[in-house]
């Protein structure tokens, strides 16, 4: 997820890295079971329909890429959902490649993967209202946690017949994985333990941006009246505007990379250039409510419900309705959900006995908000050691 700040500016500033000498890579272009499949993985597409008429497609990967290709080959297999941020995708957790990306190593070490994806990104659409409709916008994250997740989850125990899986989300992900429990505490029933890579649940630290953005220029309420009902930025666009502000070619000199590493953090080490413009190229459209809601939750230093809009009544989301054990991961130069911000969400759930562990997720200085899903050595740095804590979890925890 990447909340206000990154919303707005890499909209922006940094939506499609590209160059107008730039050779884009055709990863940018495939689909995200185009991209496992060429990856030497099985792949599967499961359909998903939630109960107020959003379809959303979940991308599988049953089996690592060594094991035996059998019908059965996933049956009674640990099945991890893996659930993107703000502005993403499933395919998030595949685009950097087999050594590096965390749907593929979860695949390797035996996992039955399922990459979610949440109302707004290409992967979704309505059973009524088409993507030109302004009423097929008006949701946030609220609703990713009331039905989106819990409709994934369903989804996951029919076709694999497990009463419960392990959860992973990233920024946003995470923030949609606390609404649902807020609003749906049941749903504990039915998870492991949940893995947070950069929780965004409070936001204090953006709350600069967002009066400016927000309460000053109302960029979201801007937009909308000159008809962009949705943050997505057409090609024709981002190949003029963007293409004389971008320079892949040396990233000290990318006025886009260092606008958003002035949002996310500076890591030029773990840019890889190679890979930046399939990166944005492949930025997803996302709702304006969401910006809207996290910019809500930082004015009023509350996770706090949509509840009658940006200046409706706070009313904070019930983080006691949390039962399952939860890991916080955070960056140690992530200056998006910052470390002080992540200590206070692991204070309460220390609270309630639910905070499994809180701690860096590498031990890599720079590591920023991106490098979570798009770092250079993210492989190295956070999935692999991320597997095995995830092990752990299963071992200690999946039996209850």
């Amino acid at each position: 997820m990447s909340v206000v700040k990154l919303g707005l500016f890499l909209m922006v500033c940094m939506n499609l890295m590209l160059c107008e000498s730039q050779v884009i890579r055709k990863e940018a272009t495939m689909t995200v079971p185009q991209l496992i499949t060429a990856a030497g993985y099985p792949t599967e597409k499961h359909r998903v329909r939630t109960t107020d008429g959003y379809n959303l497609q979940m991308h599988r990967i049953p089996t690592g890429r060594r094991t035996a290709r059998r019908s059965d080959s996933s049956k009674g297999k640990r099945a991890v959902l893996v659930v993107h941020g703000l502005l993403g995708c499933s395919g998030d957790f595949v685009i950097m490649g087999p050594e590096r990306s965390l749907g593929y190593l979860l695949a390797d070490a035996g996992y039955d993967v399922w990459l979610g994806n949440l109302r707004g990104n290409l992967y979704t659409s309505h059973q009524n209202m088409t993507r030109n409709n302004p009423e097929f916008w008006e949701y946030s994250f609220h609703e990713h946690g009331k039905y989106d997740i819990p409709a994934m989850i369903d989804k996951i125990l029919n076709v694999t017949g497990l009463s419960k899986i392990m959860y992973v989300g990233y920024s946003m992900g995470t923030t949609s994985f606390f609404t649902m429990m807020a609003q749906r505490p049941e749903y504990n029933e039915k998870i492991i333990a949940m893995v947070a890579l950069a929780p965004a649940v409070y936001l204090d630290n953006v709350r600069p941006l967002t009066d400016l953005f927000i309460k000053t220029l109302n960029v979201p309420a801007t937009m909308r009246q000159r008809g962009l009902i949705s943050m997505n930025l057409q090609q024709d666009f981002m190949n003029t505007v963007l293409g004389s502000l971008c320079n892949s070619r040396d990233p000290r000199l990318d006025l886009c990379l260092q606008i958003a590493y002035t949002v996310v953090g500076d890591d030029y080490e773990q840019n890889d250039p190679m890979m930046s413009s399939v990166i944005m190229v492949r930025m997803q459209p996302a709702s304006w409510r969401q910006l809207e809601h996290f910019a809500k939750i930082a004015m009023s230093s509350v996770f706090t419900s949509w509840e009658n809009g940006l200046y409706g009544d706070v009313k904070p989301y019930d983080l006691t309705n949390v039962k399952v054990p939860v890991t916080l991961l955070y960056g140690l130069n992530d200056h998006l959900t910052e470390k002080n911000q992540i200590m206070r969400l692991a204070a309460v759930l220390n609270s309630t006995g639910m905070l499994e562990d809180v701690r860096p997720g590498c031990n890599w200085p720079k590591f920023n908000h991106l490098d979570f899903v798009f770092a250079k050595d993210v492989g190295k740095l956070l999935n692999k050691p991320l597997i095995k804590h995830i092990n752990k979890l299963y071992e200690r925890y999946s039996q209850s």
